[in-house]
């Protein structure tokens, strides 16, 4: 069953890297408020394929719409809603 996880604080390598470890390969990360500052992390490699979403209205109020694009999507706040009814649970950080 995977879990969307919304993560809206700044998480530093450690808790990123044990985000990535017990979470499931089919679960969906969204990034938003502080929780943007996760594309200058070089652990967004951990990630891999796994489905990594940013609020772009929250990256470009801090300058990163530009950085990892090609690892993260940009989404707005009705691509967020539509991610929360996609996944049967979310998980709030």
């Amino acid at each position: 069953m995977a879990i969307l996880h919304i993560i809206a604080k700044h998480l530093d390598a450690d808790a990123l890297t044990t985000l990535v470890e017990r979470s499931d390969a089919d679960d969906g990360y969204v990034f938003m408020d502080d929780g943007v500052y996760v594309q200058l992390n070089k652990v967004l490699l951990a990630f891999g394929s796994r489905k990594v979403f940013v609020l772009e209205a929250h990256a470009d109020e801090r300058g990163l719409t530009k950085v990892n694009a090609d690892r993260v999507k940009l989404i707005n706040m009705a691509d967020l809603v539509y991610l929360t009814t996609s996944y049967a649970s979310s998980m709030s950080w």
